[in-house]
């Protein structure tokens, strides 16, 4: 994909946004194709026919062509607008990670975090805005809200995903965005036995940057598929054990200012040239990360006759990540007081010119004591989800289906930091960038044992911290469905169901502070140090290095302490969702030439949520409080197929669409009190979260033109707008605090009646957008291109919903997710064994939503990325001694793509500088695959 084409588009000069000129420039695309490919007009089919889709299975195919064949035919056959992900076998998904594969598809977009693709946004929509299910079931999540993050699910055991785009009034747990559906795959389906296992050595470019890093890891699966009593009961069976080392090379700037156009209330900064931009703190590290995942599926299939089928889905994962940070960090804010009570201040200060102001880029910063951080993140996460259903065949027309689930997610973690530094202020020479990239710094020796001590160079007032976090995830539902055939020429069946769902989040966590006896610093023993580890990437040498966990009893004392936040981060949410709905199965001819398809139907969902949390006004007043909301939503939705003959189709789709807040809004935590003194004495006032939220509502369109030709071969747009009614975001509400008992010195409050901050439903919008793609096979323009492939799409997606109305902040303006310009590209030959694919995913800027400090969630202005991704393999041929086996090759972040952010000047300037500029390396497999 070219610089070029990745240009984001613009408003013509009267105002018509480009994407409509993108849709008239695919209709013409579409034409130019299908010119193209009449030669492919053995593939046509009469009007009366009732194939929906090419026959692709006429011609044997292996590999990626068979598994591109598979997604065009469901893609094709589907009553919805989707799209689809297919392996040609078990454990043959092309990507390490489902969210890669995913990523691939058009309109959808992965968010990296720690380097691996992790959560998937849809049509410019976070990942809180879709749902998730596996076999049709809805998932929990191992974060802290409904986001699913997808590298728990290995893609050795996923058989296939489908995507819905448009709401069905038969799928259960739909999102806003979109619905990603994973499944396992049916044993009955195959014919044969299939014995299958691999493995792949594993290497990360970037080395071992430290003693407790390492650059070599593993993956190996297996898998066994059987069937037994002459084909009326199957077992499917699988394993996937990942061993994966991520290494990280990272600077951060923290913020931006001209400290002279507030009231500051520090010291002057001497040598800072007057009103000049200046930088206000860095960081620089290494992180290493072990992951290790265990994943089991299992399928139990039985089938003994036309009247009864009966399915067992088991899933299982662990998922535990060890990571350690090695670095250091500093703050350069005037206010800042170093040593014998000294501000920080400049020498040789040099500036340069950014869009009219100066900003401080080069020179040095006197009387700075930097922090060595030495850090231990402990995460494990299990997943087990259970699906049990049964299809009870009631006379010819009729089937009845019972499917009982339950879903549950654990995550505990700890996260230990202890600190270090010189004892005296230090100078730091520096070169700051202006554009993405590493700035880089000269600092003293921050490795040398006899000079870095442990102790609070940045006063935060304890020694080391460590916090234990816990949550649980759970969902129990059942689902009762009735289906029945009619004797109709328009309506074919309907289907008539309930779904029972309760879900219960429930979260906790205790904080700990470290303390040196007599907060005396302390030198380390040199028997516990590791190798000093190198910050050379921004010029800053080496810094001290060791493990935190090995120094913590040894060294300190380890006490109990928790701020009011750190209290209110215990909650439980509790949802009970019903789901009542009828669908009625459209296919009838619309005259002559047109065949019409599809569904049309309602939900009808009514919802009892509650949250039990604490409010912490301070210390020594902890409450618990209860709140909740009950609310119901008419959901109705229609998806129709028009069929023109010889592969040329066009989908509309028109819904009521609705997604429940954020789980973690939803907490009744609080931090409220009745004000003690001045115009506001004996009011409440105080914020939290929302127990009583309502969901995100919207009204979905679909409009998709698509033509399918040849072999697994199609060109398709679609377009697509949301009226989002409702947009949640942070308020000032007027709330009835009865059952809030206030500080024991406050006065009496005048009313229960007060002021609280939180989230709230407000104004919303519009999102809207065009996608293009096509999957094309060579052999279309010529027997010279047998073998070669290629799929390609590229969306557009803009909104007109101000996230945060109150906020007048810059960088606020774009909801979460919303990448303007999402583009893939994959080119592929595969022919005679060989198989190669080079792919490459690229987004526009985005607003990303991630983890912050001390467990908190962050929204961060991310810049757009291209990453780029190869495979090679070789698959020995039938008849030689070593058929079966599957020789292959990955490289993955090929172009060490860095992760990048910016950050706009606190002082209302308008522009925006460097903030985060991350690398992990590349990232090389070596293994094979095996089948019996």
């Amino acid at each position: 994909m070219t610089k070029t084409s990745m240009r984001r588009p613009r408003a013509s000069a009267s105002g018509v946004p480009v994407a409509r000129r993108l849709a008239t420039a695919c209709c013409l695309a579409l034409l130019a194709v299908q010119a193209q490919a009449q030669q492919a007009s053995d593939q046509t089919r009469s009007a009366d026919t009732q194939d929906q889709a090419t026959t692709l299975d006429s011609v044997k195919v292996t590999g990626i062509r068979a598994a591109i064949a598979n997604a065009v035919e469901k893609k094709n056959e589907a009553t919805s607008i989707v799209e689809t992900i297919s392996a040609e076998d078990l454990g043959k998904l092309p990507d390490v990670s489902i969210a890669d594969s995913l990523s691939r598809l058009p309109g959808l977009a992965t968010q990296r975090v720690d380097g691996r693709a992790q959560v998937i946004n849809i049509r410019g929509m976070s990942e809180q805005f879709a749902g998730t299910l596996l076999n049709g079931r809805e998932q929990v999540s191992t974060g802290d809200s409904r986001g699913v993050e997808f590298d728990q699910y290995p893609s050795e055991l996923i058989n296939a995903v489908t995507v819905y785009k448009t709401p069905d009034a038969a799928l259960i747990g739909q999102g806003l965005s979109g619905t990603v559906d994973l499944q396992t795959i049916r044993p009955l389906d195959l014919s044969e036995r299939r014995v299958v296992f691999g493995g792949q050595g594993e290497y990360n470019s970037l080395g071992d940057l430290s003693d407790d890093g390492k650059s070599r890891g593993y993956r190996a699966s297996a898998s066994y598929v059987d069937q037994f009593a002459d084909d009326t009961f199957g077992v499917a069976l699988g394993i996937a054990r990942l061993n994966s080392p991520f290494q990280e090379q990272h600077y951060k700037s923290w913020w931006w200012a001209d400290l002279d156009r507030v009231d500051w209330d520090g010291p002057y900064q001497a040598g800072r040239p007057l009103n000049a931009i200046a930088l206000q703190g860095d960081e620089a590290w290494i992180k290493s990360r072990d992951l290790q995942r265990d994943g089991v599926m299992a399928v139990f299939e039985f089938k003994p006759n036309d009247q009864f089928h009966s399915i067992l889905d088991l899933y299982y994962s662990k998922f535990d990540q060890d990571e350690v940070m090695h670095g250091t960090m500093w703050s350069n804010a005037s206010d800042f007081v170093g040593e014998n009570g000294l501000g920080t201040s400049y020498t040789n200060a040099q500036t340069t010119d950014k869009d009219g102001y100066p900003v401080v880029t080069s020179g040095t910063l006197n009387n700075v004591q930097p922090i060595v951080r030495n850090d231990s993140n402990q995460r494990q996460d299990k997943l087990f989800s259970v699906g049990w259903n049964n299809a009870f065949k009631l006379g010819e027309r009729s089937t009845f289906t019972a499917d009982l689930s339950y879903s549950r997610a654990k995550r505990n973690q700890s996260a230990l930091e202890l600190y270090a530094g010189r004892l005296d202020g230090q100078s730091i020479d520096f070169d700051l960038m202006t554009t993405p990239g590493y700035s880089q710094f000269a600092l003293p020796d921050m490795a040398d044992a006899g000079a870095v001590y442990l102790w609070d160079p940045q006063h935060y007032n304890h020694d080391g911290r460590l916090e234990y976090s816990r949550q649980k995830d759970t969902i129990k539902a059942g689902r009762f469905n009735f289906s029945h055939d009619l004797d109709n020429e328009v309506i074919r069946s309907v289907d008539v169901g309930v779904n029972l769902n309760k879900r219960t989040k429930e979260k906790s966590a205790d904080v700990f502070f470290a303390f040196l006896p007599g907060e005396t610093p302390t030198l380390v023993d040199p028997s516990l140090l590791q190798s000093p580890v190198s910050l050379d990437f921004t010029g800053m040498g080496n810094v001290l290095a060791f493990n935190p966990w090995a120094l913590l009893d040894p060294y300190y004392d380890v006490v109990l302490s928790e701020s009011n936040d750190d209290q209110r981060k215990d909650f439980v949410v509790e949802e009970k969702v019903n789901t009542f709905y009828v669908r009625a199965n459209i296919d009838m001819d619309l005259t002559d030439r047109i065949r019409v398809r599809g569904n049309a139907g309602m939900q009808y969902i009514t919802t009892d949520q509650s949250s039990t949390g604490f409010n912490a006004s301070n210390t020594s007043v902890i409450t618990p409080l209860t709140n909740g909301a009950q609310y119901s939503d008419f959901l109705p939705s229609a998806n129709l197929i028009f069929d023109f003959g010889e592969g040329w189709l066009i989908r509309a789709s028109a819904a009521k669409v609705m997604m429940r807040p954020p789980i973690n809004y939803l907490s009744a935590d609080a931090g409220a009190g009745v004000a003690t003194t001045g115009p506001e004495a004996g009011l409440w006032s105080g914020s939290g979260g929302n127990p009583t939220l309502e969901p995100y509502r919207a009204n979905a369109f679909d409009l998709s033109f698509e033509k399918y030709f040849g072999e697994g071969s199609y060109v398709g747009l679609a377009l697509f707008r949301k009226n989002l009614q409702t947009y949640i975001y942070r308020q000032n509400l007027q709330w009835d605090f009865s059952g809030y008992t206030p500080d024991p010195d406050a006065p009496t409050p005048i009313s229960n009646i007060g002021t609280f901050n939180t989230w709230a439903n407000g104004t919303g919008g519009y999102m809207r957008g065009a996608e293009l793609s096509t999957a094309l096979s060579g052999s279309l323009l010529g027997d010279w291109l047998d073998g070669w492939g290629t799929q390609l799409n590229v969306s557009y997606t803009e909104s007109s919903i101000d996230p945060d109305p109150n906020d007048d902040s810059a960088g606020t303006d774009t909801i979460p997710g919303l990448s303007k310009v999402v583009a893939n590209a994959t080119v592929y030959y595969e022919k005679h064994g060989f198989s190669a694919r080079l792919s490459q995913r690229y987004r526009d800027g985005y607003r990303g939503e991630y983890s912050a400090l001390f467990g908190q969630r962050q929204y961060r202005n991310t810049l757009s990325e291209r990453t780029l991704d190869f495979q090679l393999s070789y698959a020995f041929p039938e008849g030689s001694a070593l058929a079966g086996l599957t020789l292959i090759g990955q490289v993955n972040n090929l172009t060490d793509e860095p992760f990048r952010t910016e950050v706009s000047e606190s002082t209302g300037t308008g522009l925006f500088f460097p903030e985060e500029y991350t690398k992990y390396g590349r990232q090389y497999l070596l293994g094979f695959r095996y089948e019996l």
